[in-house]
């Protein structure tokens, strides 16, 4: 199940929970007001779930379940003085994860070379290496790594070994 269907259930229980304290308390008890308590903290969980499952261009910032490492980066797209718009390959999820970095002049340009000078059969990809950290620069991006030129070769078996004996 992904992470969306869980919000879902939790918003769910959470309007199910407030719903039973509001039913079951006829007098004035602590339920009632816990029942609003419960309605209010959900108001931003259902916020957070209708982002998460829009699918939008979310900033970088904001994305909480992006492992560290590098990314392939499946497609570009770059507006002037608006923001830098990437799809990623995680490889944690199965479909490929929008994400918005702000506009850097020196971040769009590193990007448009990197896609300029990109191999014929990499189709313009090249990799994002990300980092959280609360640091505001972009992250560095490089070319897709090199394919091997040979096979590698298979282990050698070690021949028999004759001591000479004292």
């Amino acid at each position: 199940m992904t992470y969306v269907g869980w919000l879902s259930i939790a918003v769910l229980s959470l309007f199910a929970g407030a719903a039973w304290l509001a039913v079951w308390s006829r007098r004035d008890t602590w339920a009632r007001p816990a029942a609003v308590v419960l309605f209010l903290f959900g108001i931003p969980v259902v916020g957070a779930a209708a982002i998460e499952s829009l699918g939008w261009h979310k900033p970088l910032r904001l994305v909480w379940d992006l492992e560290a490492g590098d990314h392939r980066v499946l497609a570009a797209k770059m507006v002037q003085d608006q923001g830098i718009y990437l799809y990623l390959d995680d490889p944690v999820r199965i479909e490929p994860r929008p994400v918005q970095l702000p506009w850097d002049n020196a971040a769009a340009n590193r990007i448009q070379k990197l896609m300029d000078e990109a191999q014929p059969d990499s189709q313009g990809q090249f990799m994002m290496r990300y980092e959280p950290s609360l640091d505001v620069a972009a992250p560095q991006f490089h070319p897709l790594p090199q394919p091997p030129l040979l096979p590698p070769k298979p282990p050698q078996e070690r021949g028999l070994q004759f001591e000479q004996g004292a």
